[in-house]
């Protein structure tokens, strides 16, 4: 028996923006300051001025050579102020597959309400590439994917996005994020980490400024920033409201990767990079500014024979979330209620009852155009005497978007 009450797991693969109660986090390596800002503690934001209260200006950046202060300004710049944003800070020994554990304590001091988790790395230490990624970024994807799925079995769920740091200047070794392996023992395995995005994109001029590994760095925050700017369903990509560039700032006029390489030295490679699944920056001929290609996952893209598809795509991510969370809440109510029935099993009326609740979710959702459709289906034959258990089988259909327009155009006489 289980106290959980509503328990809702991802199918196997063979709230509107009024209103949103999404919270969003921040977790990487920091230094404290006495008596202002310390280690492991969790630390609540509105704004950029919640932040550099602590002491975490951009002199505490420039100072020890990190960019906190960097995601979380671009967190705010491209989120707007308001957006509640739990940071923690860890020593700078720490790798980003062990800030997992802080990573729980961060979610839980959250009430659970954080959607997307971001991880940034501030750490000197020497980096050794493995396929063209740091070791240190490849060692924490199965973390993050275990900490994404201990945070949806304690009725939790969020998407985490790692920082992308240091990658290879020869970026035809790069891994293929969309058929990741890593080494168990001596045999490789592939990895399918639908709740972990990386970031490799970088704003050159800003990384300049900044030595060592602090140089090879990668936008998280702005990423992270452009998630929480709008709508869950949307993709960060969006061209018509999404560029990333502000030349009054001085942010992002020179976009690249982090491997601190130009724009214009990487532009080659770009289209396998995005066909990989990395998360870059473009630009598009004939409109001034950057944008990010798209929000892909670390995995394949499946679609079976039923037409189930894997959430490849951060929004996709989001949709399931988003869902899990809603259709949970309106459930809750139900739990240890009486429930007539007749020769052991539920009457239509009740099996109704029961589909309209989460019907109504997903008319909402369909509604603020948060998703396409949704359908409940509640199994009749539950056993609601000896398991106690309602078997119910829910459908959504995301929002779909469009990556590409292929036409065709013809000079003629007349039409």
């Amino acid at each position: 028996m289980s106290l959980r009450g509503v328990n809702i797991s991802e199918g196997n693969i063979g709230v509107n923006q009024l209103g949103d109660a999404r919270e969003f986090g921040l977790i990487g390596n920091g230094i404290a300051i006495a008596g202002k800002l310390d280690l492991g503690v969790a630390y609540i934001l509105r704004r950029i001025q919640d932040a550099e209260s602590l002491g975490i200006t951009a002199e505490y950046d420039d100072a020890n050579n990190v960019h906190v202060h960097r995601h979380i300004s671009e967190f705010y710049r491209n989120a707007r102020p308001g957006r509640k944003l739990n940071i923690m800070l860890v020593a700078d020994t720490i790798a980003l597959k062990d800030m997992v554990t802080d990573a729980k304590n961060l979610i839980v001091n959250a009430d659970g309400m954080i959607s997307d988790l971001g991880f940034f790395s501030n750490s000197t230490a020497p980096i050794t590439l493995i396929d063209g990624i740091p070791t240190g970024v490849s060692e924490c994807i199965t973390e993050l994917q275990k900490l994404a799925q201990w945070a949806a079995t304690n009725d939790m769920p969020l998407h985490t996005i790692v920082e992308g740091f240091g990658i290879s200047d020869t970026l035809s070794n790069l891994a293929d994020l969309r058929d990741f392996q890593v080494i168990v023992g001596a045999q490789p395995v592939k990895v399918s980490a639908t709740k972990v995005s990386m970031v490799i994109a970088q704003d050159w001029e800003h990384a300049e400024t900044f030595r060592g590994n602090a140089q090879k760095y990668a936008d998280v925050g702005t990423f992270l920033g452009v998630v929480a700017s709008h709508a869950w369903n949307r993709n960060p990509g969006e061209v018509e409201t999404k560029n990333i560039q502000n030349v009054s700032l001085g942010t992002w006029r020179v976009g690249g990767l982090s491997n601190h390489k130009k724009y214009t030295e990487v532009f080659e490679s770009l289209e396998t990079l995005n066909d990989k699944g990395y998360i870059i920056p473009v630009k598009y001929q004939g409109k001034a500014g950057y944008w990010f290609n798209d929000g892909a996952t670390i995995a394949p893209i499946i679609i079976d024979v039923q037409g189930n598809m894997n959430q490849h795509t951060i929004y996709y991510s989001h949709t399931l979330d988003e869902s899990v969370r809603a259709l949970r809440q309106v459930y809750l109510p139900e739990i240890k209620k009486p429930v007539p029935l007749i020769g052991g099993l539920m009457p239509i009326d009740m099996v109704e009852y029961y589909n309209a609740i989460g019907d109504a979710v997903f008319k909402k959702f369909a509604s603020a155009g948060l998703i396409s459709e949704g359908k409940t289906n509640v199994d009749p034959l539950s056993d609601l005497l000896g398991t106690k258990i309602l078997n119910v089988q829910f459908t959504v259909v995301p929002t779909g978007t469009i990556d590409e327009l292929v036409g065709n155009i013809n000079l003629k006489t007349s039409l």
